[in-house]
């Protein structure tokens, strides 16, 4: 009882994105029940079984998704990955067609 007032309690004061640190996701799922929102944002960053790099991530991205900020620089910090801009069509500048050589007897 106690756990569902205290989750009540802290989305009456605004909180919409909650992230569960422990072992495993059992209480992202009764926070769930806990909430009147709909919009509101449970994720594990840990779960069993699961490599934790992998699943950090993985939050990560969801809370990324939800619109929770989140600083990618920090988590690529020292890894000499960099950001590129990405074309804004598919097949910018590139053709990937044949060019035609004229026909030919097929048979």
């Amino acid at each position: 009882m106690r756990f569902a007032d205290a989750v009540a309690f802290v989305e009456g004061r605004g909180v919409s994105s909650f992230v569960e640190i422990g072992p495993d996701g059992v209480l992202s799922g009764m926070a769930r029940q806990s909430v009147v929102s709909e919009s509101a944002v449970f994720v594990p960053f840990l779960r069993r079984n699961r490599p934790e790099a992998v699943t950090a991530v993985t939050a990560l991205g969801r809370l990324h998704v939800a619109g929770v900020p989140v600083d990618w620089s920090r988590l690529y910090e020292g890894s000499g990955a960099r950001r590129i801009d990405l074309p804004t069509y598919a097949f910018q500048r590139e053709r990937f067609w044949l060019e035609s050589v004229g026909g030919g007897d097929a048979g």
